[in-house]
């Protein structure tokens, strides 16, 4: 199968106990089949101690305990199954976190999801233009040539980044629909994180930022290059190319909006919040879709 990744995927490691918004935290971590034979297989007291924390109901899982902590994360924001175990050990959500895949039926996508703040750091503050690993075989796949002009269009820096924006909806012949309140939509939508409503109150007014200030640029150019390479390629299963290219525009612009102290440090804030809120939910991605 081939495989494509953006450049920058080899640079990610987990920051463990520096990372400040744990993935170990609030949410449930299932465990795949191979992995529960290797727990299953364990003897002695780590063993047992893992053993006891699984349910086997629904799916099998973690028991979270208080705050949603997984049983595994010590005081210290280390995993006691790594220092017991090894990371060969973790289950595979534990493993993948935060890659993301996209399988298709001629090849696979895989990329740092911006949830993770380590992930979102190595992707918005970048300050070389993204490419793709692209095997040679791929390269004549229309899609992945058509997206390769949406990369270059947004790429360009010699146009201001609004202006590139421009150029890529001119080149599918689409527009943001008019006369939506998205901050009514986005309150509609399934929400995990109390703070992610308090930000979206900054768009009650509307997601047209005039700030003058381009000092972030190219955060946000690795922002929509981000969007595009994670979302737009499902189009090739749901007919949604305008909508797809859209959605990455209006998230732009949402966040964009947020940021209203302009900074990179709060960028990354509402990046990180907006991908756990939106891209870990199929309803709320359909739901944003369809007003597209």
């Amino acid at each position: 199968m081939l495989t494509i990744t953006p450049d920058y995927y080899n640079k990610f490691k987990c920051i463990s106990d520096r990372c400040h918004h744990s993935c170990c935290i609030g949410w449930e971590i299932d465990i795949d089949d191979t992995t529960l034979k290797k727990y299953n297989n364990l003897e002695g007291e780590f063993a047992s101690r893992l053993k006891s924390n699984i349910s086997l109901i629904d799916a099998p899982h973690f028991k979270l305990a208080a705050n949603e902590r997984c049983p595994f994360l010590n005081n210290n924001g280390l995993c006691d199954i790594i220092t017991n175990l090894g990371e060969d050990m973790l289950c595979q959500i534990c493993s993948d976190h935060p890659r993301f895949r996209n399988f298709y039926e001629d090849f696979t996508e895989i990329g740092l999801g911006l949830t993770c703040e380590a992930a979102a750091q190595i992707i918005l503050t970048n300050k070389e233009k993204t490419k793709l690993n692209l095997p040679n075989n791929i390269k004549q796949i229309p899609l992945i040539n058509f997206r390769e002009k949406l990369f270059n269009i947004l790429q360009d820096r010699t146009q201001p980044i609004d202006e590139r924006i421009n150029n890529m909806l001119n080149l599918i012949d689409a527009k943001l629909p008019s006369g939506v309140d998205w901050y009514t939509v986005f309150q509609g939508l399934e929400k995990l994180d109390t703070a992610w409503d308090n930000y979206l109150l900054r768009i009650k007014n509307g997601i047209e930022s005039n700030a003058p200030d381009t000092s972030l640029d190219t955060a946000y150019e690795q922002l929509l290059v981000y969007l595009i390479f994670r979302h737009f390629t499902d189009c090739q299963y749901d007919d949604k190319l305008k909508e797809r290219v859209l959605f990455a525009v209006l998230i732009y612009k949402v966040i964009k909006s947020i940021n209203t102290s302009n900074t990179m440090q709060e960028l990354l804030e509402i990046a990180r919040l907006y991908s756990g809120e939106i891209e870990y939910s199929d309803h709320n991605i359909n739901q944003l879709l369809s007003k597209l």
